[in-house]
């Protein structure tokens, strides 16, 4: 394959489904699949599709990350007036519920529309500065998954040092040990953030101690202005604001780690510790929690009883798809559909997510052993 040729197809065909989706989108022909998902889903058979019957209920969980273009997080970026018209275009066409209310309906479904929950994963400060107006002028609940350790010191999370790291070496190649040695090129943004979620992507496959040692090995190596990793983050008091206008916050661990590859104790300080510290600061209780990246090796090993007995009364990973009713909700599929620049394909995507039903859900290893219901939690606040 020649490798220089990648981008441009890759630009190529992302110019064509833009292309595509605008022409479906302004010719009235959305409308219509709009319609069609409302009744009707699409199910695999032998390769094609067939119409097997009336469309159930359908919760879909958007995951965001953050609103904003500017510095970090790099591998983020999304113009705050396109996520001004994503929020119109949920609020004109679709049933938009709170994460809390979207899980008693996935628990007693009340109606068969195609219903929509919003979260924002990591608690980045432009969800404040551009995402909380809009979201509030569309009156459009959501759900911070807040990384507790980076919201108290407010400096990015650990991945976020090594995108920053990467965008600013000064050479078009680098060499990194990957169990092997593998050379990177740099000679682009896109080579640069593609090299980054290469090596995140096999970190994610490592014992903890070890994503930690190459951490602090990268920092040693490659020192990058401490100045652009802090203030990131949302402060406790932005937090206090947004929840007094109806935003939640969830548990995203205390570091970010990949939960599958921490010990039994770290694990659990991972899923309980954070939520003390959250209510801690924010006086309510925290009972909604999202695993660390959340595709199912990030996941294994976790089960539904470590996170009631921590105090969650659900999870979201971000398998792909839409949640039905009975759907475990130590296991809800989430979607991230609206990152990208263009309503259309927002919109496209969006409506396919309901037209065409998913394959059979991808459960992590033991998570589906429990569905017992979290004992109430109880913290200790500080001052008390």
């Amino acid at each position: 394959m020649n490798d220089k040729a990648k981008p441009a197809r890759e630009s190529a065909a992302s110019t064509w489904r833009e292309t595509m989706s605008n022409g479906i989108y302004h010719s009235g022909v959305l409308a219509a699949l709009r319609g069609a998902a409302r009744r009707w889903e699409l199910r695999p058979a032998n390769g094609n599709f067939r119409w097997p019957r009336t469309a159930g209920p359908r919760f879909a969980i958007l995951c965001y990350h953050r609103v904003g273009v500017d510095g970090v997080p790099l591998y983020s970026k999304l113009q705050p007036q396109v996520f001004d018209a994503q929020m119109k275009y949920l609020r004109q066409y679709y049933r938009v519920l709170s994460l809390a209310d979207l899980l008693r309906e996935v628990e007693s479904p009340t109606s068969s529309a195609p219903t929509v929950a919003v979260t924002f994963d990591d608690g980045y400060r432009g969800v404040f500065e551009h995402a909380f107006p809009i979201l509030c002028k569309y009156e459009i609940p959501a759900t911070i998954f807040a990384i507790a350790e980076s919201i108290e010191t407010g400096c990015a999370p650990w991945y976020d040092r090594i995108f920053l790291a990467l965008s600013l070496h000064p050479t078009r190649t680098l060499t990194v040990e990957l169990n092997a040695p593998i050379e990177f090129s740099l000679e682009s943004s896109e080579d640069r953030l593609a090299a980054t979620d290469a090596i995140v992507r096999w970190l994610r496959t490592q014992p903890d101690w070890r994503r930690r040692e190459f951490c602090s090995n990268l920092a040693k190596c490659f020192p990058v202005p401490e100045e652009q990793l802090e203030k990131r983050m949302l402060t406790w008091e932005q937090l206090r604001t947004m929840q007094a206008r109806g935003v939640v916050c969830g548990s995203h661990t205390l570091s970010h780690p990949v939960l599958s590859q921490v010990d039994r104790e770290s694990l659990l300080r991972e899923l309980r510790d954070s939520r003390v510290v959250l209510e801690q600061q924010l006086g309510r209780p925290v009972t909604d929690f999202a695993f660390p990246f959340g595709k199912p090796g990030d996941c294994t090993g976790i089960t539904g009883d470590d996170l009631a007995s921590s105090g969650y009364r659900s999870a979201v990973t971000t398998i792909s798809g839409t949640n039905r009713p009975g759907t475990n909700s130590y296991n809800l599929r989430r979607v991230s559909v609206g990152e990208q620049s263009h309503l259309a394909l927002f919109a496209y995507r969006l409506n396919n997510l309901f037209l065409q039903a998913e394959e059979p859900s991808i459960v992590p290893p033991t998570l589906e052993a429990s569905r017992t219901p979290p004992a109430i939690a109880v913290s200790e606040r500080r001052g008390e």
